[in-house]
């Protein structure tokens, strides 16, 4: 069975998060002592901060949604002030949402060589549910599973081995591709899985799980097992 991350991996996230921040800070200029670029730079950083929060369970997914708008916008918001600023976010990301060129083709065939196909996914589950239906290809895949339901966040070795368990999987004969090193290739091979590192940038490689540039290549490697 191969399991797949979305975020980088399937959904061009970085792609949407820059063009959904960039008309963010078009609507709210005027209240954004910052450039443009200086703003897109501060709002990567503190999704990254915030999120890293929820993964480990220190805030919600909604407050880690609000404690980002009121650090940018005054810590003066209340909650629902808050909610409101992050839902015209919510819009622009969405709208930018789309899958890697590679996602469809790789998908079908897979599904065409008979192989069972999975998510493992740091997020909250109803979100990456939505990314899959909104980029037509939540069918594909038999088991989603999300750190939001498990309770643990990739890479912990607990989230790959209970997805493994849920879709009656073996381990050690199970895929996991995702686009990073640690959290997703050597996460998973650390739980016993085969680590594949989508490494769309072309990072440093390194010899120590499967490492390929695009999922047109994870194919080849799955004949060669």
């Amino acid at each position: 069975m191969i399991f797949f991350d979305i975020d980088a991996t399937l959904l061009d996230h970085d792609k949407a998060e820059r063009l959904a921040a960039i008309d963010f800070y078009k609507k709210n200029s005027d209240e954004l002592a910052s450039s443009e670029k200086d703003f897109v730079d501060l709002w990567f950083a503190l999704s990254k901060k915030y999120f890293e929060k929820f993964l480990s369970g220190e805030v919600t997914f909604q407050e880690q949604r609000r404690m980002r708008i009121k650090d940018l916008f005054g810590h003066h918001l209340n909650d629902q002030q808050a909610d409101n600023i992050f839902n015209y976010y919510v819009v622009l990301y969405k709208r930018n949402w789309s899958a890697f060129e590679d996602v469809i083709p790789c998908l079908k065939s897979l599904k065409q060589k008979g192989i069972r196909l999975g998510i493992i996914s740091n997020g909250d589950y109803q979100q990456q549910i939505e990314k899959l239906e909104n980029l037509a290809i939540k069918h594909y895949f038999e088991h989603i599973i999300t750190s939001s339901e498990i309770g643990v966040a990739k890479p912990n070795s607990i989230i790959f081995k209970k997805a493994c368990l849920l879709a009656n999987a073996q381990v050690h004969k199970s895929y996991y591709v995702g686009d990073r090193f640690e959290t997703d290739a050597i996460g998973s091979k650390q739980a016993g899985m085969i680590g594949v590192w989508l490494n769309r940038i072309s990072h440093k490689t390194t010899s120590s799980v499967k490492v390929i540039h695009s999922l047109v290549e994870l194919t080849k490697i799955v004949s060669e097992r």
